[in-house]
């Protein structure tokens, strides 16, 4: 039987690069919600000769990872799933708003979704006995904190947490799951957010970086595709910091601009007017 991994997020960014990067030896399952770019990157990877199958669906419901390990298992053998599917959005504690699309939607897609991904995946390998992996995509945000993340960190802390309860629970079986946790990378969405606020942000994001550059998406997926793969044979439980030292660094980012004139403080980096 061929080796199968599903990868959710598929459609953009840091799931597309992983697709890209496991398609080389898998038959890859693409996940996600949006149907141009699940068939941008399917028509794209089939040009290349490579085997993939789309499944158009929302993470945040349990009945999309089902499909997509029916369709795994029919295809061959689920030995790989990465949950890679996430949203970022932000807004301060103080004054946060009754908006579901600031919590709610970043709970069910991010936690959520990531949970039923980790069920269906250790729900197919107990059956099938297989020894197989589990990476899910973390970040940096669930170790370090930034203004106005409380939310999206909060999703990702849970991500390492399930992360490790998943390594101690199915070790036993041959069973492995690790994170990866990005700094910041160079995703369409973050370059469209580059162009909306203009460079400096990029700019300042680079200065915190000790490599000082934003990672190309590839750059995830080849971390991805060594933990999924024997070379990684031994390696549970971890969330692996992809972010070229940032989390090494000390530092900190921006205040909030009215909070700041508020206490008397300079909003870029918080030192007394």
């Amino acid at each position: 039987m061929v080796d199968v991994a599903v990868v959710t997020g598929a459609g953009s960014g840091i799931g597309r690069a992983i697709a890209t990067k496991l398609a080389e030896d898998y038959i890859v399952i693409l996940v996600d919600i949006n149907p141009k770019g699940l068939a941008e990157v399917e028509a794209e990877l089939s040009s290349a000769e490579h085997k993939v199958f789309s499944l158009l669906g929302d993470v945040s419901l349990r009945e999309t990872h089902k499909r997509a390990r029916v369709l795994a298992e029919e295809k061959g053998t689920l030995v790989s799933w990465v949950n890679c599917a996430g949203i970022t959005r932000g807004a301060p504690l103080h004054d946060f708003p009754n908006d579901p699309t600031l919590m709610d939607e970043i709970i069910a897609i991010n936690q959520v979704g990531t949970f039923w991904g980790c069920t269906e995946a250790v729900a197919s390998y107990v059956t099938g006995k297989v020894k197989g992996a589990v990476v899910n995509i973390s970040s940096v945000h669930g170790r370090r904190a930034w203004r106005d993340h409380a939310v999206y960190e909060m999703t990702k802390g849970a991500v390492d947490a399930l992360t490790r309860n998943v390594a101690v629970t199915y070790g036993p079986y041959g069973i492995r799951a690790n994170a990866v946790a990005p700094g910041a990378i160079l995703t369409p969405a973050l370059k469209e957010y580059f162009v909306k606020i203009g460079p400096k942000h990029r700019e300042a994001l680079e200065l915190l970086t000790p490599l000082k550059r934003l990672a190309d998406p590839s750059e995830i997926a080849e971390v991805v595709s060594f933990l999924l793969s024997s070379k990684a044979s031994y390696v549970s439980g971890q969330s692996l910091a992809v972010e070229g030292g940032w989390t090494s660094a000390l530092g900190a980012g921006d205040l909030d601009p009215d909070l700041a004139k508020k206490y008397g403080l300079k909003s870029e980096n918080g030192l007394p007017l």
